[in-house]
């Protein structure tokens, strides 16, 4: 994937995250609203290729969220301190966490090469 493919998917991800965290947040004291919410998140994550992307769409998703959870002007909070908020935010947490545990695992390491062999540059032009 190209360096401006892998920036288009990463700022996709980024916006699909924060307008699906919004909602979440919306709809999240409903038990369907909590269900969807998590595991079209977890989903989603999982489908993402690791690294930028994965870590855009938690991003993007833990920014409505943790709004949602500070204290509105008007008083009052749109997740609230019951067992469903703070399922929602440990959920949110969840995903972020896997989010950031994952990030690596799209890099690829050059091959070893194995050892006592003649192509290993150490030992060029000793016999094998």
């Amino acid at each position: 994937m190209s360096g401006a493919a892998r920036a288009a998917l990463g700022l996709a991800a980024l916006v699909v995250g924060f307008v699906s965290g919004a909602a979440g947040t919306l709809v999240h004291q409903r038990w369907w609203g909590l269900a969807l919410a998590l595991g079209a998140a977890l989903a989603t994550l999982a489908w993402l290729p690791a690294g930028g992307p994965r870590l855009a769409f938690a991003a993007g998703w833990c920014v409505p969220v943790l709004r949602g959870a500070l204290e509105r002007p008007g008083g009052g909070f749109l997740i609230g301190a019951d067992a469903v908020g703070w399922s929602f935010l440990a959920g949110s947490a969840v995903l972020l966490v896997a989010a950031v545990a994952t990030a690596g695992a799209g890099r690829r390491t050059p091959p070893v090469p194995e050892t006592g062999r003649g192509e290993d540059p150490g030992v060029r032009g000793l016999p094998s």
